[in-house]
């Protein structure tokens, strides 16, 4: 005997490359999402936008650090700061 969950993921078989394991991943990836969310749970992307949000800052400071108008020698201290910064993100 099979339950109505069986039946729903036989009914529509996904399909994907078995020889690429990117698609394998995203394939399992997203059947979990689904099965997830049909149990009722909701999906919670804090954490992603928290890494998100921490990324784009630091690439910020890179950008920053990287087009400063002085040249090496005078934008040491500045430089430093990027440095220093950089571990707390």
């Amino acid at each position: 005997m099979a339950s109505s969950d069986n039946t729903s993921a036989t009914k529509n078989p996904k399909k994907t490359n078995l020889l690429d394991p990117h698609s394998i991943k995203h394939l399992l990836d997203e059947t979990v999402s689904e099965i997830v969310t049909a149990r009722g749970y909701t999906e919670d992307n804090t954490m992603s936008n928290i890494r998100m949000f921490m990324g784009t800052i630091i690439i910020l400071i890179a950008l920053v650090a990287q087009f400063y108008p002085k040249k090496f020698p005078e934008n040491r201290e500045f430089l430093i700061g990027c440095i220093i910064l950089y571990p707390f993100l």
